[in-house]
Formats: C-alpha cells, sequence, structure tokens
C-alpha cells in the first residue's frame, strides 16, 4: 500500500484534533523541512526511523557507449533505524 502526503494530513488531524487544512500545512512544512535540509547538505536524523545524507559520487567512466565519462553528482541516502528494521521484520539480529 503507498501512503501520500495525504494519508499523513489526515492521520495528523485525527491525532490533534485541528482542521484538515491545519493538517495538511503541518504535513507539508514537515516534509518541506525534510527536503531543505537534506538538499543543503545537512544529515537528518530522526530517531526510530532513520537517517539522511547526501553522498557524493564521483566522476567515473561509463562501461557503455564507449567509455564516455559520467560526471560527479550527489545522492541522497538513507539508512534506516533499528527500530524501523525491527517493526519492518528484516532485523538479522
Amino acid at each position: 500500500m503507498t501512503r501520500t502526503r495525504a494519508d499523513m494530513a489526515e492521520y495528523i488531524r485525527l491525532r490533534r484534533g485541528c482542521t484538515l487544512r491545519e493538517a495538511e500545512e503541518s504535513a507539508l512544512l514537515a516534509v518541506e523541512w525534510l527536503l531543505n535540509a537534506v538538499a543543503s547538505g545537512d544529515r537528518v536524523e530522526l530517531r526510530g526511523f532513520g537517517s539522511f545524507c547526501t553522498v557524493k559520487i564521483p566522476e567515473r567512466r561509463s562501461n557503455l557507449n564507449g567509455g564516455m565519462t559520467v560526471l560527479e553528482r550527489r545522492a541522497v541516502k538513507f539508512r534506516p533505524a533499528e527500530a524501523l528494521k525491527r517493526l519492518c521484520g528484516r532485523n538479522k539480529g
């Protein structure tokens, strides 16, 4: 099942007893904060959920198309917290 920001807003509305508009704004602000923090290169840690950070992927030669150069870039990396791994049943320990 795919959950959306609208689902998050509905959850906030039910838990906080606020209007749907206020809940939607809260959900939007939370997502916006996370996006801006990660995009600016900050590491974001949400205890019990996981952490987000950006990693630099160095320039390299491709094995395809005659060895063309693939430029350096940044990518987002997510590392789930142990609590999330346990909830999902993927903990090896």
